[in-house]
């Protein structure tokens, strides 16, 4: 029987592609360690050479739908539809964000490629960040039930999920409204107007928007920053039809930009816009905490983020496009538990 090809997908960090019988050492020291494989049903523990020559040469038979999760030329983790979506990561890469931007892209081929048909997926009980990768792709929970833990050799209890092609229809747009303003992702058509906005009282409080720079410069800061569904993204802000500044959300740490005319500071739109913005964020990723910066020369924006909940958290100095020299900032962080919606 002959398989259609595996296609390969790159996401902004990872390369997922075949599983290859080279492969082998890095899934034993990755699905090897009992922290990841108590989390798994099929997966035996220990976990060895054999094993994992079984797996690929079986995955390469079948023509499976499993791809090797990779970063840098190394395969870091394994996802695949079975028809069920499962993944897993080795342990040093927890917590990056990456079970997330594989799965988006995954999830996105099994639409894609399959009439619409609802997928589902689970996770064992316990396994709380697995959950919340899970809610924020979309899925939500049918029930609960049992589940094979072959590392544990036992039966475990379980969390059942599923997503719709109409849910995940719905998650791939990022439209957000206030009484006074929408929050969309930037397209190539705002060029002009974030060109005009590269003024110095903006300039001088980002660090990566350049002051007087052309509308083809704008273009490609759009295209570097276009909504994909996953962190790394900038978002228009738009009042009475028009784009008077953005919001951002990306970069490691993980952090939360903004910028605004000056005409229209002073009346409120950042904290309105971030009432709406900040709360999505949490909701969309399965993030746990946003960081910030303010240069302190700008203490409108440090209110700003003390009325969020952000709590400051450091001192630093820092260039911007539009300063000289670098200066002061102050370092603020916000999590899913603390962030407030200003009223």
């Amino acid at each position: 029987m002959t398989f259609a090809a595996l296609p390969t997908y790159r996401t902004p960090r990872l390369l997922l592609r075949p599983l290859v019988p080279d492969d082998a050492d890095a899934l034993v020291a990755g699905v090897g360690n009992f922290d990841v494989s108590k989390w798994l049903s099929v997966v035996p523990y220990p976990y060895t050479s054999e094993d994992a020559e079984f797996f690929i040469e079986k995955t390469l038979e079948t023509g499976a739908q499993v791809w090797a999760i990779t970063q840098d030329g190394g395969l870091i983790g394994v996802i695949g539809l079975d028809p069920d979506l499962g993944y897993w990561l080795a342990r040093p890469h927890w917590r990056h964000g990456y079970a997330f931007e594989a799965a988006q892209a995954i999830v996105a081929h099994h639409f894609e490629t399959s009439e619409a048909r609802d997928l589902g997926s689970g996770y064992f009980e316990g396994n709380a960040q697995s959950g919340a990768v899970l809610r924020a792709l979309g899925f939500t929970s049918t029930g609960r039930g049992k589940r094979d833990a072959r590392a544990l050799s036992q039966e475990v209890d379980a969390i059942e999920m599923r997503l719709t092609h109409a849910d995940w229809t719905a998650r791939r747009d990022f439209t957000l409204y206030t009484p006074r303003l929408t929050l969309r992702p930037l397209i190539e058509a705002d060029a002009p107007v974030l060109a005009k906005l590269a003024i110095p009282e903006i300039t001088r409080g980002t660090c990566s928007i350049v002051t007087g720079w052309s509308e083809e410069e704008a273009r490609d800061f759009i295209r570097a920053r276009a909504w994909s569904g996953i962190p790394g993204f900038m978002a228009a802000i738009d009042r009475d039809g028009q784009m008077i500044g953005a919001t951002g959300f990306g970069g490691t740490p993980l952090s939360l930009t903004y910028f605004l005319h000056p005409d229209h500071w002073g009346q409120g739109v950042v904290s309105e816009a971030m009432s709406a913005f900040l709360p999505a964020l949490f909701e969309r990723f399965p993030i746990n905490r946003i960081t910030a910066e303010v240069f302190e020369d700008n203490p409108g924006s440090a209110a700003i983020l003390s009325k969020l909940g952000f709590i400051e958290t450091g001192r630093d100095m820092a260039k911007s496009q539009g300063r000289l020299e670098p200066e002061p900032i102050i370092t603020y962080a916000v999590t899913r538990e603390t962030y407030k919606v200003p009223v």
